[in-house]
């Protein structure tokens, strides 16, 4: 799961690399970041999303370049939701139906006994 800064700076690159090629550069994220990167710490969510695998780049001295979204970067929302079905499933639907096929059984075995 990413966090909100690597967050926004997926969705700055995918919306990058969709209006003008397949990569784009770090002074392109800044200018679309115009007055609000201060707040983020573009250079570290940008390595980051390289450690997750999410975006590939080049590192230069101070600077980016060619940074391309990976499939995975590309198709993040789907990934999540996929992840979040999966937890759903395992740690809600599957304990509830355990839990009431127990109960279930119990009540079946108790009504032979008595």
């Amino acid at each position: 799961m990413l966090i909100r800064p690597c967050n926004k700076v997926l969705k700055a690159i995918n919306y990058s690399c969709q209006t003008k090629s397949d990569k784009t550069d770090s002074l392109s994220l800044m200018v679309y970041f115009n007055n609000r990167t201060n707040n983020l710490d573009l250079h570290e969510s940008i390595r980051q999303l390289i450690k997750d695998g999410y975006v590939t780049a080049i590192e230069h001295t101070g600077y980016w370049d060619e940074i391309a979204p990976t499939y995975r970067g590309r198709h993040y929302s789907q990934y999540r939701w996929v992840v979040a079905k999966e937890v759903l499933l395992k740690s809600f639907l599957i304990p509830v139906a355990v839990a009431l096929a127990t109960t279930l059984i119990t009540l079946a075995i108790s009504g032979l006994l008595t």
